[in-house]
């Protein structure tokens, strides 16, 4: 029952009791001042009166009579008592009660009835002298009893004014009280009135619900299907008869099992039916929609979406299926993941065709490029000279060619990263220039450059990624243009730390349609003669050189028009570097480098291509060195344990073992090329393989085809590498030391060094628990804190070992990461000693001091 109904029935109970407490009080009031009551007081006391002045006339009659009428005596006596009797009870008690007149005359009466009673009960007859006593005391009693009656009538008056008053007060608010109740039934009926306008508007609502809910059930595109708690069908709509192949009547009071629930999932049905109904916890109800199987009236099992939900329905639960046929969706599903599979074996082919490709021609180009190289150091005569100037200048191209390929996949996969280091933009922009010259006299083109004076410098950056732009640009500018000139510009704006380069490549061509300036941007696009460029070109040069210089935070843009030739500039921020500090003389550096790379050293080239290797063994040994040369990283090694090297050249690729495995074992292991500067080489792209070589412990790492300047280069570097790993340098940095041992003395230094070292070890402990593929984070954390302390101490080999480590770390390489870990720990042990000396000699220093 609602609350609402609860109070209103108890308000009616309420209202009936209050009613039915009126009647009864007003019942008594009437009763009360009725006149016919036999009980009334005044006839009782007048009783009194007349029955008492009766006896006394009797008494007088038989006084005088002889022999007297005792028995008529007896009865008028009996007669008075009995009436005296009334008197003291009932009504007459009630009106007498409290008045003091009235208790002393009934206290007479009283003594009157005890007197005249004790002469008739004596048993003695009554003669004439009994008679007498009693005709005296009834004399005596006379003027009471009329006293009596008239204070009997004044308090009989008073009392019936008195009820006549109260009944009055009492009809009054009887009255009161049923006009309330009057309007209090009328605010209830008017309540129950709207209740009932309500009830039936409810019901009207409901109906219209339970109508549209009807046409709703039987409209919808889903399969709705009704079920009890037994698990019968109690509904099931037109859509789930077009899903099932059932009719409604046939469904009707069936059980889900028997028609639509698959055999094998039957028994899991009736599982999860049984345990929600003991414990209520619902797994499928209410779970938002999930995917089953579902049997059609053929027997046939189909997949299918479905929500369910549930609601009360008198003392039980229904249970109500959405329903869905996802049979067509699922097809077009795995239409489309067999589509997106063959897309991605179709991209992951085309990549590792163009890896493969790429790799397959830079190795001709490596011999190609080397021989042109070693001819040049022939002293050929002019027209030969202009002849390699072109072979090599079109190699250049080629090159160029095979690094946009794989530049491409690069980029379409986010896989492509800038290497910033030190260059002079100059140098790079230059040896471009000089590259391409050759290609342009053979066309009687002028190309000219200008660098402004204040470019001159030393910038932070991808100068590699820079120069491919401008070869791009100029090539381009060399390759459209057939008569006038091609002019490259270099500028700039110098900011507070970096300078925003601007370069420019001008030439006289045919020019560009403005409606195609951006086209020209797009991949794989090349205009035809009849838009301003020429019919040559795969298309990739201008889309990838945009992509590139935005990747670096700049941008590729053109200024063009038909007859007047192209414009295109790069802009490109650059971060400078301090320059020379003022008293050094750079030239001393330079011919030191110069005069060290002519020392003949002796050097291991690993190598399985034989044209390479023999393009290798002979630019070497025209630089003036000796040459080891072993065909697979397994031979290399086993050379590399047996015998100390200047420098290691070693491939990437090789069967037995590759580079970067035979790399990681000299890092590893004791031999006498632990410490041995190590470059290494590929064919394929440079990014593909930096971390893993770097992880390994190469010291450099070169692209194929490597070239004679480029050799000399690294020979240089190398040279400069010996000079710094002297005894102890190049494993500490003096200066840096130094200055520490300057500020904090002998002793405390010791002291840092010692909880350094223990710092160290504990770390590395650390780090060995770790793995790169797992703790990425944590680790580079751990990194971070013992880097600031390692530079702090001028370890400089250690850092370049932490720094292996991280780059191992974040290439996700557990066998570099751990090579990198072991090797660290080698040249800890390596640096202590070196510390302890430097540590002892300058306390000695200040003890003989």
């Amino acid at each position: 029952m609602s609350p609402r109904r609860l109070l209103i029935l108890t308000a009616i109970g309420g209202l009936m009791v209050l009613l039915a407490v009126m009647g009864i009080n007003v019942l008594r009031e009437v009763r009360a001042l009725s006149t016919a009551d036999n009980d009334n007081i005044q006839w009782t006391i007048l009783q009194v009166d007349t029955e008492i002045a009766n006896l006394r006339a009797t008494l007088a009659e038989e006084a005088i009579r002889t022999p007297p009428n005792t028995d008529r005596v007896r009865l008028r006596t009996d007669i008075a008592l009995s009436r005296i009797g009334l008197v003291r009870t009932g009504r007459g008690a009630e009106l007498f009660a409290g008045n003091e007149e009235a208790q002393e005359l009934l206290a007479a009466l009283d003594s009157y009835a005890t007197d005249v009673a004790a002469v008739i009960d004596s048993g003695a007859p009554l003669d004439a002298e009994a008679i007498a006593g009693m005709r005296e005391l009834t004399n005596a009693l006379r003027p009471d009893v009329r006293r009596l009656a008239v204070l009997g009538l004044a308090l009989g008056a008073e009392a019936s004014e008195q009820r006549r008053a109260e009944f009055a007060r009492q009809f009054a608010w009887t009255g009161e009280i049923a006009l309330a109740l009057v309007a209090i039934l009328t605010v209830m009926l008017i309540i129950f009135d709207r209740l009932l306008a309500r009830a039936r508007q409810r019901d009207a609502d409901l109906e219209a619900t339970t109508d549209r809910l009807a046409s709703t059930v039987a409209a919808s595109l889903d399969g709705i299907v009704i079920a009890n708690e037994d698990g019968e069908i109690v509904d099931f709509n037109e859509a789930a008869e077009g899903i099932f192949g059932w009719q409604r009547d046939e469904m009707i009071g069936h059980k889900l099992e028997d028609r639509i629930i698959p055999n094998q999932f039957r028994e899991a049905h009736r599982n999860g039916m049984s345990r929600y109904l003991k414990s209520r916890d619902p797994h499928v109800l209410n779970a938002g929609r999930i995917e089953l199987s579902a049997l059609r009236k053929t027997g046939e099992e189909f997949p299918v979406e479905l929500n369910i939900t549930s609601a009360q329905q008198g003392d039980g639960e229904l249970f109500i299926a959405y329903l869905r046929d996802i049979s067509e969706q699922k097809i077009n599903e795995q239409t489309l993941i067999d589509a997106r599979d063959r897309a991605e074996r179709t991209d992951r082919a085309k990549s590792q065709f163009l890896a493969v490709m790429s790799h397959e021609m830079r190795t001709p180009l490596n011999g190609i490029l080397g021989v042109l190289d070693l001819l040049r150091t022939t002293k050929p005569t002019d027209r030969q000279e202009r002849f390699l100037q072109v072979a090599t200048a079109s190699g250049e191209i080629l090159l160029e060619h095979i690094n946009e390929a794989l530049d491409i996949t690069r980029i379409d996969s986010g896989a492509m990263t800038l290497t910033p280091q030190e260059f002079a933009l100059e140098e790079t922009i230059g040896h471009v220039v000089e590259v391409l010259r050759p290609l342009a006299q053979e066309k009687t083109l002028d190309l000219d450059l200008e660098i402004e004076p204040n470019m001159a410098m030393a910038y932070l950056g991808d100068g590699g990624r820079i120069g491919q732009i401008v070869t791009n640009l100029i090539g381009n500018g060399i390759k459209f243009t057939d008569h006038g000139s091609v002019t490259v510009r270099v500028s700039g704006i110098h900011g507070a730390e970096q300078t925003v380069a601007k370069i420019s490549v001008a030439d006289t061509g045919p020019g560009i349609d403005a409606e195609h300036l951006e086209d020209i941007f797009e991949d794989f696009v090349a205009l035809s003669h009849s838009q301003g460029r020429q019919s040559r070109g795969d298309g990739l040069g201008l889309s990838i050189s945009r992509k590139i210089a935005r990747l670096m935070g700049g941008d590729l843009k053109v200024e063009s028009a038909v007859g007047e030739g192209s414009r295109f500039t790069l802009t490109v921020p650059l971060e400078r570097l301090s320059a020379t500090e003022e008293g050094d003389d750079p030239s001393l550096g330079a011919d030191a480098d110069a005069e060290d790379a002519q020392k003949s050293r002796s050097i291991l080239v690993i190598e399985d291509n034989a044209i390479n290797r023999s393009v290798l063994r002979e630019m070497l040994i025209n630089l003036g060195h000796d040459v080891t040369e072993a065909v697979n990283g397994l031979e290399g090694l086993q050379l590399a344990e047996a015998t100390a090297f200047d420098l290691i050249v070693m491939d990437i690729s090789m069967p037995v073992m590759d580079g970067i495995e035979a790399t990681r074992r000299i890092r590893d292991g004791a031999g006498p090329n632990k410490q041995t500067h190590i470059v290494g080489l590929t064919a394929h792209g440079r990014e593909e393989y930096r971390a893993r070589a770097e992880a390994a412990g190469m010291n450099e790492f070169c692209t194929k085809p490597i070239r004679l300047s480029v050799l000399g280069a690294v020979l240089s570097g190398v040279a400069q590498t010996l000079r710094e790993t002297s005894p102890e340098t190049g494993l500490i940095a003096e200066d840096v030391f130094g200055e520490l041992l300057g500020a904090l003395g002998p002793e405390k230094t010791r002291e840092t060094v010692d909880r350094y070292s223990a710092e160290l070890r504990e770390t590395l402990s650390e780090l060995k628990e770790q793995s790169p593929t797992a703790n990425q984070v944590k680790i580079s954390q751990m990194l971070h804190k013992l880097r600031g302390a390692t530079v702090m101490l001028g370890l400089d080999a250690l850092v370049k070992g932490i720094d292996r480590i991280e780059a191992a770390n974040t290439s996700g390489d557990p066998a570099g990461y751990a090579s990198a870990l072991l090797a660290l720990a080698a040249m800890h042990n390596d640096v202590e000693p070196h510390l302890a000396a430097i540590l002892d000699r300058e306390e000695t220093s200040h003890t003989s001091g």
